[in-house]
């Protein structure tokens, strides 16, 4: 008699083993499958492939215990052809399921993640059931039988109706876009802002993408954005995408629409509703004030009445913390001084990085460098910016011709920066000789030794990093030019 237990106990305590590793793949692929279009596409589609190797390693999991059930049970073997065919049949719908969720904008949704949600707990109930004792004295076989493998039959054959909806959702989809295409292509030469507007939400991101560069190059975009802003049907999403310049005009109107705009928004009972209604326009909202905002256009109250709104919703969005953010005195502007899009929108408040940024533009050069020498703190700007290994390299760059003051901190940040970039550069051994010219390929435009040299002649303590670019120097093989460069450097150092 004890031998006859024996194998059930093991057999309830493996299938309880492999029922616990399938829940917590189960639950994991669940949550993978709730968020598959989360971030960018690339992050997209790591998420779509990491829920298919979950989804086979599940349905793997649940053929493996369902196989045990059958072999080690007296109650599972009759449901063991359904088993064979149900398990595999669950699956494809699974991995149809997958494909559908990939999209969940479009009919039916997120509906389909009721297969590989449901599926799995069903499968791996029953099998506990037919292996432990207990439960198979709780439920008969029958209604064990027909709840697992009825319910694993109904939610697979669901994927056919979904299947079939996606398909029409997709076929009403490609007639839109052919008659947005067909729409698109009948614009004037000329057409005015308003006509272009309604593709900037095109299904297709091509076309959304083809209308805004459209509209961005429009003679009349200024005028025909201030009407639009004026009578109230202007995109608040795309106020920043348009290259429009931050009139004051401009300012009045778009504050004016995003007050017009939250009026209808404004709940008018304790009753709250879900965020997810009014997040699309809280999103344009968001960003109209953050170009606002960040060209000077101070719009504090639009800002903290937004908030104030969005708050008495449901379950607010991330959205809130960046209204609150823009009413920071330090947001006003910052873009405007710091990051223009354009060099016309320069003004002498503006940051040395503002400036530098055009003087990659041979056409804007000189007169981006004669802006830059201007600045009125452009040295605590040059600072500032060497601490950042993003902006430090352009000042490195441009430092001889920016008029800074040699100042002890600025030498030292400069300092920093150039011993930073001479430890990155590769400094052969006496057995694999390199030459000259290679490291002056590594060096990029060899603006770092101009910069070194400026400093030692502007009366900046350079011994550490002189002696660090002479040894990288060194390091090459011998050729006039390491030997001027090596001479200009003693010449630096002796001054």
């Amino acid at each position: 008699m004890t031998a006859q237990k024996k194998p059930s106990a093991v057999a309830a305590a493996a299938a309880i083993g492999l029922g616990v590793l399938a829940l917590a793949i189960w639950a994991l692929m669940v949550a993978t499958l709730a968020n598959l279009t989360g971030t960018d596409p690339a992050g997209n589609a790591l998420a779509q492939a990491y829920a298919a190797i979950e989804l086979v390693a599940l349905w793997l999991l649940l053929g493996l215990l369902a196989t045990l059930a059958a072999i080690k049970s007296p109650a599972a073997r009759p449901a063991g052809i359904a088993a064979l065919v149900l398990i595999p049949a669950s699956g494809l719908a699974a991995v149809l399921a997958l494909g559908l969720l990939s999209e969940p904008r479009l009919t039916p949704y997120r509906w389909p993640l009721i297969i590989p949600a449901l599926v799995p707990p069903l499968v791996i109930a029953f099998c506990l059931w037919a292996l432990v004792p207990r439960w198979r004295a709780a439920v008969s076989d029958r209604r064990a039988t027909a709840i697992a493998w009825g319910g694993t039959l109904i939610l697979s054959l669901t994927i056919v109706p979904m299947v079939l909806l996606r398909d029409q959702a997709e076929e009403r989809l490609v007639a839109l876009e052919e008659k947005q295409e067909a729409a698109f292509a009948n614009l004037p030469a000329e057409p005015a802002l308003w006509d272009l507007t309604p593709f900037l939400r095109a299904p297709h991101a091509t076309k959304s993408a083809e209308a805004l560069e459209r509209a961005r190059h429009l003679d009349r975009r200024q005028n025909d954005a201030e009407m639009m802003l004026e009578r109230g049907d202007f995109p608040l999403l795309y106020l920043g995408a348009l290259d429009l310049t931050p009139t004051p005009s401009l300012c009045d109107k778009a504050r004016g629409l995003l007050r017009r705009r939250l009026e209808p928004l404004v709940l008018k009972d304790a009753a709250a509703k879900s965020y997810s209604e009014i997040v699309e326009p809280v999103t344009g909202a968001v960003a109209a004030l953050e170009w606002l905002v960040g060209y000077g256009c101070a719009a504090d109250a639009e800002a903290q009445a937004w908030e104030t709104m969005a708050k008495a919703y449901r379950d607010p969005g991330y959205e809130i913390y960046r209204l609150r953010d823009l009413r920071d005195p330090a947001r006003l502007g910052r873009v405007l001084r710091e990051d223009p899009a354009r060099f016309s929108m320069l003004t002498p408040q503006a940051h040395l990085k503002a400036w530098l940024k055009f003087a990659d533009d041979m056409a804007l050069r000189s007169e981006a460098l004669a802006g830059a020498r201007t600045t009125a703190n452009r040295t605590a700007h040059a600072i500032e910016m060497l601490g950042n290994e993003q902006d430090a390299w352009t000042v490195i760059r441009y430092l001889p011709a920016l008029d800074l003051e040699p100042t002890p901190a600025l030498c030292q940040a400069a300092n920093g920066e150039l011993r930073r970039q001479f430890g990155k550069i590769h400094r052969p051994s006496n057995d694999d000789p390199r030459p000259y010219s290679e490291l002056l390929a590594r060096l990029g435009t060899g603006e770092q030794l101009k910069a070194l040299i400026w400093l030692a002649t502007h009366g900046c303590e350079q011994h550490a990093p002189l002696d660090e670019a002479e040894t990288l120097i060194r390091s090459y093989q011998n050729s006039g030019e390491r030997e001027a460069i090596l001479a200009t450097l003693a010449k630096a150092r002796r001054r």
